[in-house]
């Protein structure tokens, strides 16, 4: 088999990230794969230096033919070096590269060759001409979570239903995860819960929300009114990532505005962040915004803790109310606030809950139960 993975982004991040993962398992799998992306330099650097083979193309979308006449000349090329009966990937992860790969197999006249794609947002399908023409030519679609499924079938878009599969994304964990003393490097006591997010800084992560919901903490008419909790212990949140200087501005400003800038700490851009996770209490998910299937809380579940999440997204699939984690409507800092006190103020729920999250990663979320799915998708 060989697979050709299409990517099209400009710039590095979790998309480029989830298929250099899976290229590398692939690989180890002993299937030959190669990397069709744009020519930008970090891009096809980072590609080329696992030793896969990296064919640099404009990648414009569903009018770009010269790229898709391009790719048929690739195939063409392998079919004179290969048997006949050699099975032909091409993987795309969004539609325009969809096009782009059809487009290509048509050219290359080849019936070997088979299109699949992951669709990794949640959006509704669209109906056009064009894209039923896509639907038709498509040998697979996969969906994220169900929620990115139902979404896109929500407009009733002309597709035959055997084509459409879910897989929800995982995440590779190291054998072995060192936590990082993130308490001696930014000087937090020792009895200190740790609540931590990390990801882009971006509005549309419910970051405004969850600083109103850390102000909330040190409200004490919002303590008196939740009855069930004690006097918080001490206790701190961590933002790890970056976003635009404006936003990140804003946010500062925001805790400072509200008098929590000695709660939380703006920590920049780590890589690898996996040890940072492992060193939180717990983890915080408060997008408002409906994510597919959001990595984050996985990496805090793989290291044993507990999240806080929002209930409007894929992670509501895999983050069970009171079994492995809280959930919180968007938007809504009183319960976002009421969650993370939970989560301060008593540790056996921290540790009960983490426990769960350990054990249902391990189980049915992690990277070798995603890869099982995935190679069905290939239907060879």
């Amino acid at each position: 088999m060989k697979i050709f993975h299409i990517v099209s982004n400009k710039e590095w991040g979790g998309g480029e990230q989830y298929v250099y993962d899976l290229s590398q398992r692939q690989r180890a799998d002993g299937i030959d794969v190669g990397i069709f992306c744009k020519p930008v330099e970090t891009i096809v650097q980072k590609y080329a230096e696992t030793g896969m083979d990296v064919l640099p193309l404009a990648l414009g979308g569903a009018l770009d033919l010269k790229s898709a006449w391009q790719m048929a000349r690739v195939i063409r090329n392998l079919r004179i070096r290969e048997s006949e009966d050699q099975s032909v990937i091409l993987h795309a992860h969004n539609f325009k590269d969809a096009f782009t790969a059809c487009y290509a197999r048509s050219l290359a006249g080849w019936k070997q060759v088979r299109v699949v794609m992951c669709r990794h947002l949640t959006r509704k399908g669209k109906n056009s001409w064009l894209y039923r023409w896509l639907y038709r030519h498509l040998d697979r679609l996969v969906f994220d979570s169900e929620l990115s499924k139902s979404e896109f079938l929500s407009t009733h878009p002309a597709i035959d239903a055997s084509k459409l599969g879910v897989v929800h994304t995982s995440i590779v964990v190291p054998k072995e995860v060192t936590p990082v003393d993130i308490r001696t490097r930014f000087g937090i006591p020792s009895d200190c819960v740790i609540g931590m997010y990390h990801g882009r800084l971006d509005p549309e992560k419910g970051l405004d929300t969850l600083l109103d919901a850390v102000a909330l903490l040190q409200d004490p008419s919002f303590l008196k009114d939740t009855s069930h909790l004690s006097p918080l212990a001490s206790h701190l949140l961590i933002l790890v990532g970056r976003g635009s200087d404006e936003y990140t501005a804003h946010l500062k400003q925001a805790a400072a505005d509200k008098g929590i800038s000695d709660k939380v700490v703006f920590a920049g851009f780590v890589h690898p962040v996996l040890p940072y996770v492992a060193a939180a209490d717990f983890g915080i998910l408060a997008s408002t915004v409906q994510e597919g299937c959001p990595l984050s809380p996985q990496e805090y579940m793989s290291q044993g803790h507990p999240v806080v999440v929002t209930n409007n997204g894929g992670q509501r699939e895999y983050v069970i109310q009171e079994q492995n984690g809280l959930l919180v409507p968007p938007g809504d800092a009183q319960a976002l606030a009421g969650a993370m006190a939970r989560l301060i103020d008593d540790a056996p729920l921290r540790q009960r809950l983490g426990q769960q999250a350990k054990a249902d990663f391990d189980d049915h979320l992690d990277y070798a139960h995603y890869y099982a799915q995935i190679k069905t998708v290939y239907g060879v």
